[in-house]
């Protein structure tokens, strides 16, 4: 009756204009902040009221919407400065609370790119693009880029790969994640996605092979007596 869910779209449309991603980082973070305060589900439901027509227009499928925002309406949970699993974990290991909470949210930084790349790949939901179709080359290409992706900014983020990574390998990880996670798929009228794929994947295994290769040549040998 009192329109907000109309004048509260309209107002983040008015803000990012036809910007997706800017479009969701904002549905992210109002997701994040009223999950803190109220369970998943009526997070969930609240903002796509509010939100999901706008994801609508700017050309998302529904059911990847509506994914994004129950996603991280969850994700609240691990979301700091409230972090409610955070609560429940601490009390169960006798740990500081908050360091509990910290510690749960630097591990699932990783997932709050997922959700990003069920948009702009809908082919690891199983879901044709708009105006296109759905191959299996299409499913195994953003499984295989979402897979190295997540594992290169996991071991950044870690520091850790069969041993610890000096600050170029580190570097090496995140600008592998960066190539692979990035929303960007044309610049101009060239299209730059699967280059930047590629590119991702072979810093990736670059770094890999230089740490095995390390950690090969550092490994104490045992002689037969």
């Amino acid at each position: 009756q009192t329109g907000i869910a109309t004048d509260f779209s309209a107002t983040i449309k008015g803000v990012v204009e036809t910007n997706l991603f800017l479009a969701l980082l904002g549905i992210m973070v109002c997701a994040l902040i009223l999950g803190m305060g109220v369970p998943s589900v009526v997070c969930y439901l609240l903002m796509a009221t509010l939100m999901g027509s706008l994801l609508g227009e700017l050309g998302v499928l529904p059911l990847v919407a509506h994914l994004f925002i129950f996603y991280f309406g969850m994700m609240s949970m691990v979301t700091p400065p409230v972090a409610l699993a955070g609560y429940a974990s601490a009390s169960i290991a006798q740990a500081p609370m908050m360091k509990t909470s910290l510690a749960a949210f630097r591990f699932s930084l990783v997932g709050f790119t997922l959700p990003f790349m069920f948009v702009y790949r809908p082919a690891l939901c199983l879901l044709a693009p708009v105006g296109g179709e759905l191959t299996a080359a299409a499913v195994l290409h953003a499984l295989l880029a979402a897979t190295i992706g997540i594992l290169a900014l996991a071991t950044g983020l870690a520091g850790y790969f069969r041993r610890t990574l000096g600050l170029l390998e580190r570097g090496g990880m995140f600008v592998s994640a960066g190539l692979l996670l990035a929303p960007i798929s044309k610049v101009g009228d060239l299209e730059v996605g699967l280059a930047l794929d590629i590119g991702g994947a072979i810093l990736f295994l670059t770094v890999v092979a230089v740490n095995v290769v390390v950690g090969e040549k550092n490994s104490p040998t045992i002689e037969a007596a």
